[in-house]
């Protein structure tokens, strides 16, 4: 049996060892002025006297010069996550993101990123032009993920991170978005519910209790830490969120927390002495705004019994937006009270959420709309505790949800009539 290959399996050998070797680049060269023209709906004059001149002969104009700007400028035209989950409902949730953005690879992202992805294998300024969007795509996905594990409890699995579970489900979506692109028809969008929410369930410690890694190394002083930078507090903030959401709240040190924001752990303490107060650092901008909205319902003379509901849904917005750290503030405030009282003060004096409501039911008994039954502070402390504890483990429900299924349970008991 003759093994030497035919002239026409050399051929196409070859062929697709060119290929592989191809400058993507001419990819774009390969693209006519007339289709640009035509698919932008411009004359060609117009496309002349945008990139006048001429590349023949060693030019640096027309088509040459056009050619240079789109990679220059190149985009895969990522509209953002937010484009893509609006089927999902529920916050928290991952399932239907991860559907609905595999639905957007298949019908056209995942196209764009490949094409981009070997243009920017072969041309710097390609690669500088959709760096920006490919980072963007990773950040959104990555607070997809991270919201979902918030809302479920506990943190991630070791030896994974946010991070790092993230790209796996990412290149999860990523190698299915492929292989149905190949054989179309071969993967549902509930296969890819199925898959990420498996994967999820698995990645998720509910009770934070493997956490094994080894201290944090500590930062000498002569390393660049750079503590000019332009908010310090902010990055040590959003470092110390990720970590709470990586590991949970009491299994975080200052010293994780310095590390992770590169940062002395000395310089740290002078900053923030302690995690609460970086919690408190983090929720009292959010919670100042609670308080400011109430005020503008009293100045406007808002019927206490709206008031009321308006306030609370703020309370539970200000929760659910901020999930990692209020439920490092609840953690802090139920087992660190007997060993620090400084914890309780600190957040009493900043983060007293009974405060935001104490004035509406006031009011509301000079109105005579609310009962008397029951000293004012704890009516407010039993309402806004319902709705922290509702909004922190009922994760498939908006702040009204959580409001309105409070309400209707203790409302009876606080108002004089049906409101």
């Amino acid at each position: 049996m003759n093994s030497r290959s035919t002239p026409r399996e050399q051929l196409l050998q070859a062929g697709s060892r060119l290929l592989g070797q191809i400058d993507m680049t001419d990819l774009a060269r390969a693209l006519s002025i007339s289709a640009v023209v035509d698919e932008a709906g411009l004359s060609h004059q117009t496309f002349h006297n945008t990139y006048p001149g001429s590349s023949r002969a060693g030019g640096t104009g027309g088509k040459e010069a056009f050619v240079e700007d789109l990679l220059d400028n190149l985009t895969v035209n990522y509209s953002g996550l937010e484009a893509v989950d609006h089927n999902c409902a529920k916050p928290g949730e991952l399932t239907g993101p991860a559907s609905a953005l595999f639905d957007d690879l298949v019908s056209g992202l995942m196209r764009r990123r490949l094409i981009a992805i070997l243009l920017s294998g072969d041309n710097d300024g390609a690669r500088k032009a959709v760096a920006p969007e490919f980072e963007r795509f990773d950040a959104d996905f990555r607070t997809v993920v991270g919201e979902a594990i918030q809302s479920r409890g506990g943190s991630v699995r070791q030896p994974l991170s946010v991070a790092s579970l993230s790209a796996v489900l990412g290149a999860l979506l990523d190698g299915l978005a492929l292989r149905e692109m190949l054989t179309p028809g071969s993967i549902a969008a509930r296969d890819v519910a199925t898959a990420t929410e498996s994967i999820l369930r698995w990645a998720i410690d509910p009770l934070h209790s493997d956490r094994n890694t080894p201290a944090p190394e500590p930062i000498e002083s002569g390393d660049d830490l750079n503590l000019l930078r332009p908010d310090l507090e902010a990055d040590i903030i959003a470092a110390t969120e990720t970590l709470f959401v990586d590991h949970g709240y009491f299994l975080v040190t200052l010293a994780d927390i310095a590390a992770a924001a590169r940062i002395r752990v000395d310089d740290l303490r002078r900053l923030f002495p302690s995690k609460i107060d970086i919690i408190v650092a983090a929720l009292k901008p959010e919670f100042d705004r609670v308080l400011r909205l109430r005020r503008a319902d009293e100045k406007l003379g808002v019927d206490p019994g709206i008031a009321l509901q308006r306030t609370l849904i703020s309370v539970g917005e200000f929760v659910i937006g901020n999930r990692a750290m209020s439920s490092g503030m609840l953690l802090a405030l139920s087992f660190e009270q007997l060993q620090q009282v400084s914890t309780v003060t600190t957040v009493l004096e900043n983060l007293y959420l009974p405060s935001a409501v104490v004035p509406i039911l006031e009011s509301g008994r000079e109105a005579g709309v609310f009962g008397e039954d029951a000293p004012v502070i704890e009516v407010a402390i039993m309402l806004t505790n319902n709705v922290l504890f509702r909004c922190l483990t009922r994760p498939n429900e908006t702040a009204k949800d959580v409001v309105d299924g409070v309400l209707r349970v203790l409302m009876p008991g606080v108002a004089t009539r049906a409101l």
